[in-house]
């Protein structure tokens, strides 16, 4: 990337961190809208009412470091792109979880959301985002909505020490502080159009994962998503 790279990139760097999760206990997962999820490095899961890889999918197109995915033809379509790090999500003490992502929903058709953002720790405690065009729901948590403007690209920022609690930030700003919910799943980073039932058009810029050192004040600055964009 040229200069336009994120100055996330630079302060993860300079702090050592590992973009693989093998033998660390500090990693990087990022999406980038080079190309098709499956393509840099995530699964995909997609189908329909009928089960899993049933249909085709989500319309998916990558133009411009965007990924685009429409659903809007069929309610009943899932298409999203995960990882499992199976008993390697969690911070340690003095370490740091973020999850940030950059997107905006066009359109969204159905009762709910369809573009969702979610995490789910070692000890199966999931927190997840539902994302509309004018704004975004916590998923787990009760009548946590959050307002946005609609047809621009919104930054999201989550931060967490413990896998419970967590700051989320839109656009640099601390938007709610919340909790996580415990269920079932464990080890789990995933995100796209992840309900059947529901359909958007959603374009995403970049989508990052990781643990990182508890930062210092300035280094805490930086991550706060201020300095996280491409354009």
């Amino acid at each position: 990337m040229a200069e336009t790279t994120r100055l996330l990139f630079v302060v993860v760097a300079a702090l050592g961190v590992l973009v693989s999760t093998a033998g660390a206990d500090e990693y990087w997962l990022t999406y980038e809208g080079n190309d098709l999820p499956e393509n840099e490095g995530w699964n995909r899961s997609w189908g329909n009412d009928d089960g899993e890889h049933h249909g085709d999918g989500a319309y998916r197109t990558v133009e411009d470091g965007i990924l685009t995915m429409d659903s809007l033809y069929d309610l009943r379509v899932y298409d999203y792109a995960y990882r499992y790090l199976y008993g390697e999500v969690d911070p340690n003490p003095g370490e740091l979880f973020i999850a940030e992502w950059r997107m905006r929903v066009e359109e969204n058709v159905g009762d709910h959301y369809d573009a969702v953002v979610s995490v789910a720790s070692d000890d199966a405690w999931q927190l997840s985002f539902g994302l509309f065009p004018d704004h975004v729901e916590s998923i787990w948590e009760d009548n946590v909505t959050l307002s946005v403007v609609p047809g621009v690209f919104h930054e999201y920022c989550v931060r967490t020490w413990d896998m419970q609690t967590y700051e989320l930030y839109i656009d640099g700003d601390l938007a709610h502080q919340g909790t996580f919910l415990q269920r079932s799943l464990q080890s789990r980073l995933a995100w796209g159009d992840a309900v059947s039932g529901a359909a958007n058009r959603s374009n995403w810029d970049y989508v990052h994962f990781g643990v990182v050192p508890e930062p210092s004040a300035f280094v805490m600055f930086v991550t706060l998503c201020v300095g996280a964009r491409r354009r």
